[in-house]
């Protein structure tokens, strides 16, 4: 097939091109060599032409997307394995497939025990997240391979939104960190509501959620509710704690950006005025058929008119084809609790009643008001199925998660319990209780 010379002219916007993007191997030299490739070498020599890097700026695919899980699948041609630069031509490193050097990679820059990244620290925390991010200083390839890794293995947690905001536009790599963070976890406090709303909810391309990590998988929020009354009794706070407009608030907030209604049909006047025959229907509504009867239907006088109507074809279909699977996201109510509501909750209700005296010191008594509407509190038997559609939670809900022990950067170390989360409209919700014990004397988590 002969290749068309590509001259300096512009070329005209309306013409259909295909776009050769570019690709690269699973592996450096150690591929080819495993072809048995001649006159392939491990010296420095660098007399041959090598590929542009692809840490280029200007390569929209240059990036390694293996890791991410996100690469297309290309043919490689052995003759696109390029030689090792001169740095590193003689690392052990590279003598490795590169399924190996992912999971090398995976242990230098995934945190232990899948714990969240905070950015940044927060005041008097001590986190061990055991990362070595220092590893992709090492040369360029390195950075090229395991770059994504890092934010794609690892769940980024924000307090702020400005945090969030800055750590991709003037902290990390933009082109690495907006393209591969896939999780995400968001923490609020229910007085900070209206200095989150914006960020959350806004379409600006330079400051809102969607624009700053556009390919999120899993969106995790953390709302703080202060909707839990130590003096009522726990169903009248399991009821109570929905009446919460701010919270609506944030989460008809994301539904709206991750999940917006469709657009109303236009009215019978406009859908007639588009003209007959197939134009009177979107053509971005045609299948190939109708489109083709329609293109064959334009008289060849009508050039221009010709490819307004691809234009328009174009930019119906290009959004469609760019648009990405929104984020599963997943809301959680903490509420701080009583610690005999907390035991109430957490207990089963065959071990309810010998609850309290089993006790070495009792938790601080409840109101008599309090105490007299939890000894008449029913169970129900049948706990909430994660994923089922949200119908309110109760005691039992609790039960069917281990308790945790974990610590508040404000409050110090605290015992958790979290419902499943159930379906509210395509925003998952659950609703966590938590209770203090006694304030450690060192913050460092381990």
């Amino acid at each position: 097939m002969s290749h068309a010379h590509v001259s300096a002219t512009p070329l005209d916007p309306y013409h259909w091109r295909e776009s050769v993007l570019s690709t690269r191997s699973l592996s450096y030299l150690s591929t080819a060599d495993g072809f048995g490739l001649p006159g392939r070498s491990r010296s420095g020599s660098l007399t041959q032409p090598t590929r542009r890097s692809t840490m280029h700026d200007d390569s929209e695919h240059g990036e390694d997307l293996v890791m991410a899980d996100t690469e297309p699948q290309h043919d490689t041609e052995l003759s696109d394995l390029p030689e090792l630069p001169t740095s590193v031509a003689h690392s052990q490193l590279f003598t490795l497939p590169r399924e190996l050097r992912d999971k090398i990679y995976a242990l230098c820059l995934t945190a232990r025990d899948d714990l969240p990244v905070e950015w940044p620290r927060l005041a008097g925390t001590n986190i061990a997240y055991a990362l070595d991010p220092q590893l992709l200083r090492a040369c360029r390839i390195i950075y090229d391979e395991a770059g994504p890794l890092l934010y794609s293995s690892n769940t980024l947690t924000f307090h702020h939104p400005s945090d969030a905001n800055m750590f991709v536009r003037a902290f990390a790599s933009a082109r690495l960190s907006r393209r591969h963070i896939g999780n995400l976890a968001l923490h609020l406090k229910s007085a900070d509501t209206r200095l989150w709303m914006p960020y959350l909810t806004s379409t600006d391309a330079h400051r809102s959620l969607k624009a700053d990590f556009p390919y999120l998988r899993e969106l995790g929020v953390r709302y703080r509710s202060n909707r839990w009354n130590h003096t009522h009794g726990v169903d009248v706070n399991l009821k109570d704690w929905r009446d919460d407009t701010r919270l609506d608030e944030i989460i008809d907030g994301l539904r709206q950006i991750y999940h917006p209604p469709p657009p109303p049909p236009p009215p019978p006047d406009i859908a007639a005025s588009r003209g007959d025959g197939e134009g009177a229907k979107p053509l971005n509504e045609m299948n190939a058929r109708e489109f083709m009867r329609f293109v064959d239907a334009r008289r060849p006088g009508e050039d221009l008119a010709f490819k307004r109507q691809l234009l328009e074809l174009h930019k119906a279909h290009a959004p469609n084809a760019m648009a990405v699977d929104p984020p599963t996201v997943k809301v959680v109510c903490a509420c701080r609790v009583h610690t005999a509501h907390f035991a109430l909750l957490t207990t089963p209700p065959a071990d309810a009643n010998s609850l309290r005296p089993q006790r070495a010191r009792p938790a601080a008594p409840l109101p008599a008001a309090v105490a007299n509407s939890e000894s008449t509190r029913e169970t129900p038997s049948v706990p909430v199925v994660e994923g089922e559609a949200f119908r309110g939670f109760t005691a039992v809900d609790f039960l069917t998660i281990p308790v945790k022990r974990l610590e508040d950067p404000d409050l110090g170390t605290a015992k958790v319990a979290r419902t499943p989360f159930a379906d509210r409209e395509k925003i998952l919700i659950a609703l966590e209780v938590h209770c203090l014990e006694s304030r450690p004397h060192s913050r460092e988590r381990r």
